[in-house]
């Protein structure tokens, strides 16, 4: 037993639940300038739902790739990869790993019953929808014997969670079932968490071919992932200044992008330099990682800042 215990916020991976703030918030944001009027207690709710969930994915992600190999000690150290390392260090935790990530399904679905009992009946198949998806992604994006990220899927499952599947949530918590621009923005927080993913890949790529677990970076070899890395990153750019141009104001986003996309070059010189396991491709991801974040931040920073003003 370790003599310091992690705390909850540790266990369930806080820092990392913005990337579930990250689609809610600008999501309602736009909404509200849509239609000029906020729903606070849909926002709560589908908060409640959103990030429930993202806990629920956590603490069976840090559960399952522990059990099956792929976390370790030495993945662990690095802050962006390789889970937390609760439950290696700590295994007397692990059912109460369990109850966390079950309570997490289960106010999910309290959640998703409050948005269906405050919304008009056109929403409720939304709703429904959106919890089983995300609950049933939320386990087995790891849990065999599905274990998407084990199987190549694990991509895909990201994107949805973080990119459609939530967008449409805060849009539809807000009144509003379709609208072209919600299209538009539907890519945009997914891909930000699919290059998160695929950088976290590159670092433990050691340790989940040990493992056995099959990622992108595993299927393409670490080049072609990071070409792919690249493309994502360049289709993000575009897609924010897609979004730009159709919102009041858009050029404040352009404004608000400039602090992410200038690390972008040398988080991608870093990376193609360094070699697999190596000092120099770690300091890349590190870059690219803390890009990343700041995209997210930028961006819902942008989007209130355009809504309020």
């Amino acid at each position: 037993m370790s003599k310091n215990r992690p705390g909850l916020l540790t266990i369930v991976r806080a820092p990392g639940l913005i990337a579930t703030f990250f689609p809610l918030v600008i999501g309602t944001a736009v909404a509200v300038m849509i239609t000029e009027d906020f729903r606070v207690a849909g926002a709560f709710l589908a908060a409640l739902v959103g990030i429930s969930l993202h806990v629920s994915m956590n603490v069976y992600n840090d559960i399952y790739d522990t059990k099956q190999g792929s976390d370790c000690l030495e993945s662990s150290e690095c802050f962006f990869s390789g889970g937390s390392g609760v439950l290696i260090t700590n295994p007397e935790l692990e059912s109460m790993m369990y109850l966390i990530a079950r309570t997490g399904i289960f106010v999910g679905l309290l959640g998703t019953i409050g948005l269906i009992l405050i919304s008009e009946p056109i929403f409720w198949p939304i709703f429904v929808s959106i919890y089983f998806i995300a609950a049933f992604l939320s386990k087995y994006y790891t849990a065999a014997p599905v274990a998407l990220s084990y199987r190549g899927g694990g991509e895909v499952a990201v994107f949805i969670a973080f990119g459609p599947l939530a967008i449409l949530l805060a849009a539809a918590s807000q009144g509003i079932l379709w609208d072209p621009l919600f299209l538009i923005m539907m890519p945009i927080t997914g891909i930000v968490t699919l290059i998160v993913t695929l950088n976290g890949q590159v670092v433990d790529l050691p340790f989940d071919r040990e493992s056995g677990k099959i990622g992108m970076v595993i299927l393409l070899g670490l080049r072609r992932a990071l070409h792919i890395t690249v493309i994502l990153s360049l289709f993000l750019v575009v897609n924010l200044l897609a979004v730009a141009t159709l919102l009041p104001n858009g050029y404040v986003l352009i404004l608000f992008m400039l602090p992410f996309v200038i690390p972008l070059p040398m988080a991608f010189r870093h990376l193609y330099k360094g070699g697999e396991g190596t000092e120099q491709l770690e300091r890349g991801a590190g870059i690219l990682f803390a890009s990343m974040v700041i995209c997210a931040i930028s961006m819902m920073a942008g989007f209130i800042f355009i809504l309020v003003s």
